[in-house]
């Protein structure tokens, strides 16, 4: 039976108190934020499963960094998905952070075009952007070359660069993209991928504002890919990619007091077998080589000084 997808879910009254929705407010938040941390569904799934006391070192990370997290209109697509309501554990979830002082954003994809309002004017300038972002993360098989195959329009407008001065551009390509997702695409992380593309290379953005956390090793990926493929004189500001054994090496450097068993506690939620990281341990001559090994192991040699560094 095919994955139903709902862009609102059931129970959306239910976090609306505590997740900003309005573009007036996400804009100022955005301009404001020391770090804009994009939450991919696999992590947020992950940390949403830990234990409110295992949560709170993610979020007391979040806080130190003066941090607000986005949850893209996809990605919420994706966390609702068959039962179109939100789990309760993903409601608690929100909650905390907003309670420990964490501002939350849903953002939809076409709100891109609002924020570069601010900076440009004129649809055609403005659409160069979205024009750019598409045709470098492309895929042959992706949903979005799907909509675009059967949408003649679009097509024509986004990779052929025809008539690009219309004003509804972003609105359309997003609605339709998010209404032929499928079980299974990377869609999430493609428009995740496209928010970054664009919002990198606003003036004044500097290095490690924007971050993505995924615990997708194809996802990270595709945003990296994304960005390499620019040509280097049009990259924008370089983007920080966490994946959540990535994330725990830096909450114990940073706040060392962090006990073994919460390490291990974080690393092994969502995990069977092997924990299998991107990096570099002191005896590796290959850079960012793949390694595996039980959790334990690796809890003992985040903990250890200069035992692994872990890339991803």
């Amino acid at each position: 039976m095919a994955t139903t997808y709902s862009e609102t879910p059931l129970n959306m009254s239910e976090i609306q108190p505590f997740i900003m929705t309005d573009i007036s407010d996400i804009k100022k938040t955005f301009y404001t934020a020391d770090r804009v941390i994009f939450y991919d569904a696999c992590s947020f799934q992950r940390h949403a499963g830990l234990t409110v006391e295992d949560r709170s070192e993610i979020i007391e990370y979040y806080n130190r960094h003066g941090a607000i997290i986005f949850i893209t209109r996809c990605i919420l697509m994706e966390l609702v998905s068959d039962k179109c309501r939100l789990a309760e554990a993903y409601i608690r979830f929100l909650k905390e952070m907003d309670d420990k002082g964490n501002r939350m954003v849903l953002f939809n994809e076409e709100y891109l075009k609002d924020i570069l309002s601010d900076c440009y004017s004129g649809n055609e300038t403005i659409n160069k952007y979205l024009l750019w972002a598409v045709r470098m993360s492309k895929n042959p098989v992706s949903t979005i070359m799907k909509t675009l195959k059967t949408d003649t329009k679009l097509m024509s407008e986004l990779i052929e660069g025809k008539n690009i001065r219309v004003s509804d551009l972003y609105d359309r390509f997003f609605s339709a993209v998010r209404n032929n997702k499928e079980h299974g695409d990377n869609l999430g992380e493609e428009l995740i991928a496209i928010c970054i593309h664009i919002l990198s290379r606003l003036p004044g953005i500097e290095d490690g504002k924007l971050c993505v956390i995924t615990d997708d090793k194809g996802a990270a990926g595709k945003i990296d890919s994304i960005m390499k493929k620019t040509n280097l004189q049009y990259r924008g500001a370089r983007t920080i990619l966490l994946s959540t054994p990535k994330l725990v090496q830096h909450i114990f450097q940073e706040h060392n007091d962090i006990s073994e068993e919460t390490i291990f506690n974080i690393l092994s939620q969502g995990v069977s077998g092997n924990v299998i990281v991107m990096g570099t341990t002191p005896y590796d001559l290959e850079v960012n080589k793949s390694i595996s090994m039980p959790t334990r192991e690796l809890v003992y040699k985040i903990m250890k000084p200069n035992e692994i560094n872990i890339v991803f």
